[in-house]
């Protein structure tokens, strides 16, 4: 990646950010097992069986909630290992009519992930993939959108004043640089991409209900200050300069941005979000039929989940409904 901005000149943050993650030579995405104990960070699905499960009494909800429809569409954005999705279909076999109904599509960049999902979910022939959203077919009679850590992925700009932020070459240093190098209080972002990709959503939900969910926060762009990206290497941060191409680069999703774009949405941490779908009746009840080691498991795994002090404040939900 060094070399790449070396011999091709300096490149905006956000061109940094596609290279360093989808580049098909040295795209962190492309080349990496990124998420578990092996990988570079772990999603909410991996921790606890209790996310996914939660999520398909959501999904299960929605559906009943529009008449229980025959044909309903269900799009996974960035769907990790496929566990998610597994949680889902799992516990909405128990559904009567509720998988009969499912045409899934998973939206998946990463070959290593790609590979991953179409093996762990190889039993359900009505899942396709797709590499894009704007690839995957419209039209259904109800359409259900989740996108779980995907949003803080989308690569972003920054600005310092009027000056979009750059990473280039230092001669001088022999490293990458950010020019103007900018400091917290100077430094502005915004997700032109991702903002693209909430109003692709949104074009799908005629009539459905989405769900984003991810750390990030509420502020308004008045007073939204300051430089989130950050790099992730083996559960560690990292320089992002110098980890071009071989860490995990994400960012504090600007949720005032999505919400915007949503006319009809609501919004609360995540822990509000689990607690109101009933995660703690779940875990009493698997507590009931676990072994002491799974009890363990499952209570701090839920606990991660939903405690203000773990991702329970931290993340966030924006549920969007088109009916």
């Amino acid at each position: 990646m060094q070399d790449h901005i070396r011999n091709s000149g300096p490149v905006t943050v956000e061109q940094a950010q596609k290279l360093g993650l989808y580049h098909h030579e040295f795209g962190y995405y492309v080349h990496n097992s990124v998420i578990g104990a092996q990988g570079d960070f772990i999603t909410a699905p991996e921790i606890s069986q209790l996310f996914g499960e939660m999520l398909a009494f959501w999904c299960i909800a929605q559906w009943q909630e529009a008449g229980s429809p025959p044909s309903v569409h269900l799009i996974e954005l960035g769907p990790g290992r496929g566990t998610l999705m597994q949680d889902i279909l799992r516990i909405g076999q128990r559904q009567e009519g509720f998988i009969e109904s499912l045409t899934v599509s998973c939206v998946e960049i990463c070959p290593y992930l790609y590979d991953l999902q179409r093996q762990n979910l190889a039993e359900y022939p009505f899942i396709f993939w797709y590499k894009d959203i704007f690839e995957v077919p419209k039209g259904a009679c109800f359409t259900l959108v989740i996108a779980n850590e995907f949003f803080d992925t989308i690569p972003i700009r920054q600005f310092v004043g009027p000056e979009e932020r750059t990473i280039r070459y230092s001669e001088l240093e022999n490293t990458l640089v950010f020019s103007p190098p900018g400091n917290p209080n100077s430094i502005k972002e915004n997700c032109p991409m991702g903002e693209d990709i909430m109003r692709e959503i949104l074009r799908h939900l005629t009539p459905g209900v989405g769900v984003i969910i991810d750390y990030g926060d509420d502020t308004s762009p008045e007073s939204r200050f300051g430089d989130t990206l950050q790099a992730l290497f083996q559960h560690k941060p990292v320089s992002v300069l110098e980890s071009l191409g071989f860490a995990d680069l994400s960012h504090q999703v600007d949720f005032h941005s999505l919400r915007r774009i949503c006319p009809n949405h609501r919004f609360q941490p995540q822990g509000n979000f689990l607690l109101r779908l009933g995660i703690e009746q779940r875990l009493e009840k698997l507590l009931s039929i676990a072994s002491p080691e799974q009890r363990f498991g499952l209570t701090t795994g839920a606990t991660r989940l939903v405690a203000p002090t773990e991702m329970g404040q931290r993340f966030k939900v924006l549920e969007v409904f088109a009916w």
